[in-house]
């Protein structure tokens, strides 16, 4: 499914129908503001449909993880109001185009393969839109993040070098030298949004309570 990339990242009004009442309480608690255990059931479902499973059948763990989500979400918007950063619908709309190019296919065929599997428009749009403030406020943080040189390309060749059987099969480090670049920056990128979470998280008041043994 092209869309399994953004799963966490949709916010579905749609829920799996549960047996008996249901009474909604706190999941939450991200400074002032609090994430409803219906939000994260609503985005819980997605991963459901995803993996081909009912809401029911999803783990603690997994809730969990749809809870933390949601957390940082929150967390990243506070801070991009904070800095007055924000998304246009030009920049959702180009998001859109980038994503049905990347997958072969017109944007018209894309927004129906999304609505066939249970995701609105407006709820891709949405997605997109946070990836892209995401991306925006990482960039601002990007002096940050450790500089990739050459030797850390040569570190990592010389690294996969050890672990092929025969170091002969091994494409020569000019042609792969984009590859492992494409890779450590990925992993930078990883890691100065983690630490910039962290911060995140240590200036404001979080408490998760689904999930993992709450």
């Amino acid at each position: 499914m092209i869309l399994a990339p953004l799963v966490l990242s949709f916010g579905l009004a749609a829920m799996d129908a549960q047996p008996g009442p249901y009474v909604d309480r706190i999941a939450a608690i991200v400074g002032d503001h609090v994430v409803l255990l219906s939000e994260v059931r609503a985005r819980a479902s997605l991963v459901a449909r995803s993996q081909k499973m009912t809401l029911a059948q999803l783990n603690d763990t997994i809730l969990h993880e749809v809870a933390e989500r949601l957390v940082e979400e929150r967390l990243e918007q506070t801070e991009a109001e904070r800095l007055k950063v924000t998304v246009s619908s030009d920049e959702v709309d180009h998001a859109v185009e980038q994503l049905a190019q990347g997958n072969g296919k017109s944007v018209s065929a894309l927004l129906h393969e999304a609505e066939a599997a249970g995701v609105k428009t407006d709820e891709l749009r949405e997605a997109l839109r946070r990836q892209l403030l995401e991306g925006k406020l990482l960039v601002m943080r990007s002096s940050q993040m450790q500089p990739i040189e050459d030797k850390d390309l040569q570190a990592r060749y010389d690294q996969l070098k050890a672990q092929v059987k025969n170091p002969a099969d091994l494409k020569p480090f000019p042609e792969l030298r984009q590859e492992l670049l494409n890779e450590l920056l990925q992993e930078r990128l990883q890691q100065l949004r983690e630490d910039w979470m962290a911060a995140l998280k240590g200036r404001t008041y979080v408490e998760v309570r689904v999930g993992s043994g709450s």
